[in-house]
């Protein structure tokens, strides 16, 4: 029995990759609803053909192999997407079902060990797959380092003595690179002594244990090292709420197909949506069912999206996907196969029944070193573009078009001069995307806000309104905003010392798309201003 980790973890990796490639082909195909060349099938089953046996998928290349025997007498130009699905019906079987064990696989710990014995690799490999975990071995130094880094393992497990040519200890190296990526360390060594066990803490590792093992200490060991990782991983990659990746694992999966885009150039599309009319979901369902939405948009798309996609909470209820391997178009028909979808789901709130819808804007990604703040800005743009044609619809950025710039009117109605000139000086720091502008008025009170020719124009306004102000109370302001025909204009911000939570429930109830506290922080309302004139317009 062979146990070096190189037949196992490289060929599952390449395994791992045919499949998906087959499924993410014909999910593309499903996409574009549309005749498919005759040459392009005849190529994908050609392909599969040679790639299947390599990486030890023998019946799938028996498989593909009788397929190509028929492929070739076949005379036409292009195939129906039908005939085409129920021609490759029994790949798309089997490419399923080795996916769903590979799924099933993939959320089983995964534990690298690395001993010079393979006596002993066998038996801790063996009895550690019987406890559900998936383990990859190796007698070889260099052999477990490339293995750590295309596995990215839950646990590392190391003999102290395993070392390479030139005799540096295995964890001396992983150490040296810097890229531990957070994964515990656990060393196993012939010498029990005090002086071994601290040389391994001294060098990194997470816990020692000497030989012989007490296996089922081991595996109880293992276990506290991978749901202390696990817990590691949730705090600093999921979003808690929706249980979507956070931004920062999107910004470093960006830095990672950027770099696979500057080595073997294969484009890629980032999408963003954003939920449709979500503030009144939260007015009138109240922000429990709200969140709820979030849950189920995040969960319906985890489910819905093609294996190795990337879906992230950007913030809010903004959420940003990363599709590998796609061109614009066929991302932005994906994205439309979402959002129909998603808006067939039924949510419940107090024996209500309701539908919600998204927006979204994508963008392909073809330059090398792109900043992700750049992408990020032009698939906003393209969002824009969707919800300025009606929402629940995808738009596509269109490159080299000339950017429209969109002037932001903020008002800012307090009575109070200093709070006008805090406020003033906080708005116009704001960073916003390039083809935005603001411009910042003061007032001192309501009525001179409202006889202000100012508000004439057919601008965009975010008003900073407070709630106690002399001549008109703020919550009148806002009554009389609201009743205007063009009301869609305005994103209304109230400031108020007020401790009853009626004046605030009645603000709300009123139309206020924020309010805060006073006294309030101004981080806080940098935040907040920032997210309104960002989302709001």
């Amino acid at each position: 029995m062979s146990v070096s980790s190189e037949g196992c973890a490289v060929l599952d990796k390449y395994k791992t990759k045919l499949i998906a490639t087959i499924l993410n082909q014909i999910d593309q195909w499903e996409v574009q609803a549309s005749d498919i060349p005759h040459e392009e099938v005849y190529r994908f089953v050609h392909s599969i053909k040679g790639t299947a046996r390599t990486v030890g998928l023998d019946e799938l290349g028996d498989l593909t192999e009788a397929l190509y025997e028929k492929i070739n007498v076949v005379e036409k130009s292009t195939w129906q997407l039908g005939e085409c699905q129920s021609f490759l019906q029994e790949v798309i079987v089997y490419c399923k079902k080795v996916g769903a064990h590979t799924e099933q696989t993939k959320d089983q710990p995964r534990i690298v060990i690395a001993d010079r014995d393979p006596a002993l690799l066998v038996e801790f490999k063996e009895y550690l797959e019987r406890k559900a975990f998936h383990v990859l071995v190796s007698t070889d130094v260099e052999k477990t380092i490339d293995t750590f880094y295309d596995v990215k393992p839950d646990c590392l497990i190391m003999d102290a003595g395993l070392k390479d040519e030139k005799g540096l200890p295995l964890l001396g190296r992983l150490q040296a690179s810097g890229q531990q990526m957070l994964t515990p360390v656990m060393v196993i060594g012939d010498n029990p002594s005090r002086e071994s066990r601290l040389d391994a803490y001294r060098a990194g590792a997470d816990d020692f244990m000497s030989k012989p093992l007490d296996l089922e200490e081991f595996e109880v060991r293992v276990s506290r090292q991978v749901g202390r990782k696990k817990q590691y991983d949730d705090l600093l990659l999921m979003d808690e709420l929706t249980k979507a990746y956070n931004r920062k694992y999107f910004q470093s999966f960006f830095a990672k197909q950027q770099s696979i885009l500057t080595g073997v150039k294969e484009p890629f599309s980032v999408g963003v949506i954003d939920l449709d009319y979500f503030k009144q979901v939260n007015d009138t369902y109240g922000h429990v069912v709200g969140d709820e939405v979030l849950k189920q948009l995040a969960s319906y798309m985890k489910q819905n999206m093609r294996s190795g996609d990337v879906f992230a909470r950007y913030g809010g209820d903004e959420f940003a996907m990363l599709l590998p391997n796609i061109a614009i178009e066929q991302a932005k028909k994906l994205v439309e196969r979402l959002l129909n979808g998603f808006m067939k789901l039924n949510f419940q709130a107090d024996q209500v029944s309701f539908t919600c819808s998204f927006s979204g804007g994508v963008v392909q990604v073809t330059e090398g070193g792109l900043a992700l703040e750049r992408v990020m800005e032009r698939a906003d743009k393209a969002l824009y573009g969707a919800k300025k044609k009606g929402k629940a619809r995808v738009e596509v950025y269109e490159g080299g078009q000339e950017v429209v710039t969109q002037k932001v009117k903020v008002a800012i109605v307090d009575d109070d001069e200093i709070v006008r000139m805090m406020l003033s000086e906080v708005i116009g720091k704001l960073s916003l995307p390039a083809n935005r502008i603001i411009e910042i008025e003061t007032f001192p009170d309501g009525k001179s806000f409202l006889q202000s020719e100012w508000l004439l124009s057919q601008d965009r306004y975010v008003v900073i309104l407070d709630g106690m102000m002399p001549k008109m109370d703020g919550l009148e302001v806002l009554q009389r905003l609201r009743s205007e025909r063009r009301h869609d204009q305005f994103r209304v911000m109230m400031l108020t010392s007020r401790k009853s939570e009626r004046d605030i429930q009645k603000a709300l109830q009123l139309g206020a798309d924020d309010y805060v506290t006073k006294p309030f922080k101004l981080l806080e309302v940098e935040a907040r201003l920032q997210h309104l004139i960002k989302r709001g317009m």
